[in-house]
């Protein structure tokens, strides 16, 4: 199978920036398309993971190809299509398309041309050779919960660490890091992330080794730097001033203001290390999931490689749906984006 994962030096140099498109304005491509997949899932009741599933497909896309040759919004309709076919969640053309019309303002639906449904049945054959008919794609979110049911501790406050977890794994998908590190460390890194956003210690864990910290436990190899690279790129998400950014309707760039002393995340920002400089560094060692010891065939299956489709492990004492965030939820992470940052449904 393909590999998905580029070095920081073959994201600076994309298809888009090599067709002289800037590194602000492809930043900001890719943010207004994850976030009309999200608008359009929500709208049509999608689950969580077609959603996520979708944005995959879509980034990937944009290694290959550049935002000047092809429309994002278009593509964007064409992976949810594809993602609902792979997770058996399918929606008609038609319907995506007067989504979509809803969503975008009149001058972006612009994109889709006069027959807006032979447009995208066209582009699916595209798609499908760009992405080299890998159509499997594993999402942190299953890991994040796997992760969650080792932690010995309060339910409620497990909760809440999985509600805001699951908050910045939305809004990861607005960034490029599916494309860096796979679905295990970005879980790993989000779990770290709500704990210093919500100053809570994780204490205590099944399989706890001495010398080992929870998140070496969890994933072999994984490092504070790792997780506080990733860490900054989901911050830098957020302004400043926690205001929100514009639509997928509006032609304008979303502000990507640096969080200062003033922002809502400003505080967990600086007393994070400063991002690795040098990201080989990094993978000098690269972490990998730590299979859990029980030879329970269906626990061994939900700890399968990345090309796997997730398992949630079964018998548990906590289920999967309850620890899932729901769209009702009250909470958001402090200054999410709207609509990256809308909790998935979970049906």
């Amino acid at each position: 199978m393909p590999c998905w994962y580029y070095e920081r030096e073959e994201l600076l140099k994309t298809p888009s920036f090599l067709d002289h498109i800037d590194h602000e304005t492809e930043t900001r491509y890719r943010t207004e398309g994850a976030r009309f997949l999200f608008d359009v899932s929500h709208k049509m009741n999608l689950r969580y993971d077609t959603c996520a599933t979708a944005i995959v497909f879509f980034h990937r896309f944009y290694m290959v190809h550049s935002f000047k040759a092809f429309p994002r919004y278009v593509t964007a309709a064409c992976c949810l299509m594809l993602a609902g076919k792979v997770e058996e969640t399918p929606k008609k053309v038609r319907d995506i398309v007067n989504t979509s019309r809803m969503m975008l303002s009149e001058a972006n639906f612009e994109q889709f041309g006069a027959d807006p449904r032979e447009e995208i049945m066209a582009f699916e054959r595209v798609l499908l050779k760009t992405i080299k008919f890998d159509l499997q794609v594993s999402h942190p979110y299953s890991y994040l919960l796997q992760f969650v049911k080792r932690i010995k501790g309060d339910k409620d406050k497990l909760k809440e660490l999985v509600q805001m977890s699951w908050s910045f794994i939305n809004d990861s998908l607005a960034t490029t890091l599916c494309l860096q590190w796979e679905p295990e460390i970005v879980a790993c890194a989000v779990l770290y992330l709500a704990t210093r956003m919500s100053k809570y210690t994780i204490e205590d864990w099944e399989g706890r080794q001495p010398g080992l910290r929870w998140w070496e436990n969890f994933v072999e190899g994984m490092s504070t730097e790792v997780m506080e690279d990733i860490c900054h790129k989901i911050l830098d998400l957020y302004p400043a001033d926690g205001g929100a950014t514009s639509s997928s309707g509006d032609n304008s760039a979303p502000k990507r203001t640096e969080p200062s002393g003033s922002g809502p995340t400003a505080g967990i920002h600086s007393s994070l290390q400063s991002s690795a400089a040098n990201r080989n560094d990094l993978l000098a060692k690269r972490p990998r999931l730590i299979r859990p010891s029980s030879q329970d065939p269906l626990q061994q299956q939900s700890y399968s490689s990345s090309s796997a489709r997730p398992t949630v492990i079964p018998n548990s004492e906590v289920s999967s749906n309850e620890h899932a965030p729901m769209l009702t939820t009250s909470y958001t992470a402090p200054g999410s984006l709207p609509y990256i940052g809308r909790k998935p449904m979970m049906n």
